[in-house]
């Protein structure tokens, strides 16, 4: 396996709030997946929790080089509570399914940073 492409980028988690609050549910709507929203939604810190997969997403977006629309890409948790992603079915036949991808996401007080590394053989 070799690296194909690495991405990063940091959010303000002031700025999701305020997206939330001027454009509510489509805004949520059009970002994020179902599982997504249940999950950074049932958090006491939930616009940390939202701008952390925003700026996953975002991530993935640089780590592969391509315009993937935003709910193609779904930030899990996994039981451990690292993040994975997802990429819907038309998502990965772009990057080629044997593709992987890798994120991290950190919070440091008004601030989501994530970064992921796009890895294919």
């Amino acid at each position: 396996m070799a690296i194909q492409g690495l991405g990063i980028d940091i959010v303000s988690v002031s700025r999701i709030e305020g997206m939330v609050e001027t454009w509510g549910e489509d805004f949520l709507d059009r970002v994020f997946a179902g599982s997504e929203l249940d999950y950074c939604l049932s958090k006491r810190r939930k616009y940390e929790h939202l701008a952390g997969r925003f700026a996953a997403k975002e991530a993935v977006i640089k780590a592969t080089g391509r315009k993937l629309p935003w709910k193609s890409i779904e930030v899990l948790s996994e039981k451990d509570g690292s993040p994975s992603v997802r990429l819907s079915l038309d998502c990965q036949t772009a990057i080629r399914s044997e593709a992987n991808l890798f994120v991290s996401i950190t919070h440091q007080e008004d601030f989501a940073l994530a970064v992921a590394v796009h890895e294919e053989s």
